[in-house]
This record gives C-alpha cells, structure tokens and sequence, in this order.
C-alpha cells in the first residue's frame, strides 16, 4: 500500500478534519490496514490569501519545500486538502519526483457522475475570482455558479471565522462549538440565497466549509447528495488510490 503524503495547515482545523473523515470513510477493520499516513502542518507557508490579492509572497517555495520533505519521508503520492492552495498545484508538481492527486479534477470527476451539471460554488474569495473550477467543468459539461459579491463577503468571513476558532483549543470551548454550528446554519442559509436558485447542487469547495456543515444536509430542496463537499472527496479518491483493487 503506498504511502500518502498531505500537506496540510492550510488551515489547520480543515487538514485535521481530512484526516478524520480520510480514516472514517476507510475500509480498514483494524489499525493495520489504515493508509500509512505523513502529514505536515507547517504554519509558516505565506498565505496563499494575500499572495493572489497581490500583497504577499508567493508560498509555492514553501508549499515544494513542504512537499520534498514529505517525499523524503517516504510519501509515494501527495495531497493538498485546499481548494485554494489548488491554484499553486502544477507549479509545484513540476518539482516533484512522486505523483500529486489533484482536487479540481477528482471534484469535477465526482460531479460528472452524479446527475447534477449546474453547480454553486462556495469557497474563498481567490476561488470565485479565479474561477477555480472553470477550465475543469467546462472541460467535463458542467457549469460553474459562483456567488454575487455581497454573499461572497459573507462566505469569506465564515471561513476566517472557522480559522480563528481552530486556533481557540474548540474541544476544550464550548463557546466554541456553539460558534460553529452558528456558522454552519449561516453557511447553509447562504447557500440557498438567490445566487443560487437556478443550481443543481451546491459544492463546498473551500475545506473549511465542510468542517461546520453537518452530514446529510439538504439544501435547495434537493437530497443530500446534491451538496458536494470537497474533503470528502478528495479522501475517497486516495481510498480508491491506494487500496488494492477490491478492498484492504
């Protein structure tokens, strides 16, 4: 079985909760035939934010420095649980020796086999002004939805809020937790705002978002699997990677 590398803390909580739903979603029955796991958070990667609104460095540096080091410790395949840090993904791959599973794809794959082709997108600011997912839907026959500016704004401040409450030791808070379901139930009301009322289904592309929104929501009227949620995704894509074929 090989060995995955992530690099995650991009942000923290969102790495932390890929892991999590990467070891629930396995088929593993005992320790042993989990997925050997390297994952390093480093929080000095320069924000990816700041660099893309044109008043930081570049992180792609740090993000290959992170990557290499995964690799030299034996990670055969990388994975980036970050739509936004996305946007870097070939420039890092050049870099590498080892292959990277890339989310904008495997989302799009997980798409197309659904019966949905009208998706909203709710992620970072960089994400809806890069049109992320753009090249890859349209590519596929899908077509991408994003959000008026005043509810991206609010989307925004939902995932800065998920990031600072990370950082507040929530499992020992429970203002905390409150806090978060708070910003779930937001998170779920923004995304039946008008933005979206010609959608099929709705994909929770930052990895933040899926931290706070609960299992089999329904949103837009329609049945949970019309919200698609990008950590979830990305795990079993590895899943379907790295176990022999046919199971543990």
């Amino acid at each position: 079985m090989k060995t995955l590398g992530v690099i995650a803390g991009l942000g923290p909580l969102a790495g932390a909760h890929f892991y999590r739903r990467l070891i629930e979603m396995s088929p593993a029955a005992m320790d042993s035939e989990h997925i050997p796991i390297i994952l390093m958070a480093d929080p000095t990667v320069p924000s990816r934010i700041e660099h893309l609104s044109g008043t930081g460095e570049s992180p792609v540096p740090k993000l290959v420095e992170i990557a290499q080091k995964l690799v030299r410790a034996g990670a055969e395949l990388i994975a980036i649980p970050s739509t936004t840090t996305s946007i870097y993904q070939e420039q890092i791959a050049q870099q590498m020796s080892v292959p990277m599973i890339s989310l904008i794809e495997e989302v799009t794959a997980a798409i197309v086999k659904s019966q949905y082709r009208k998706i909203g997108i709710m992620g970072t600011t960089p994400t809806r002004t890069f049109r992320v997912y753009e090249a890859s839907f349209r590519k596929a026959g899908l077509e991408a939805v994003y959000p008026d500016e005043e509810t991206q704004l609010e989307i925004t401040e939902i995932i800065s809020a998920v990031k600072e409450a990370s950082a507040r030791h929530s499992a020992f808070d429970g203002r905390v937790h409150i806090g978060i379901e708070t910003l779930g139930e937001r998170a779920i009301q923004l995304a039946q705002g008008p933005w979206s009322r010609d959608v099929d289904g709705i994909l929770l592309a930052c990895t933040e978002l899926p931290v706070i929104v609960p299992s089999e929501v329904s949103i837009l009227s329609r049945p949970p699997e019309a919200l698609f949620r990008s950590t979830d995704i990305l795990a079993a894509a590895i899943i379907r990677d790295v176990y022999p074929k046919g199971g543990v």
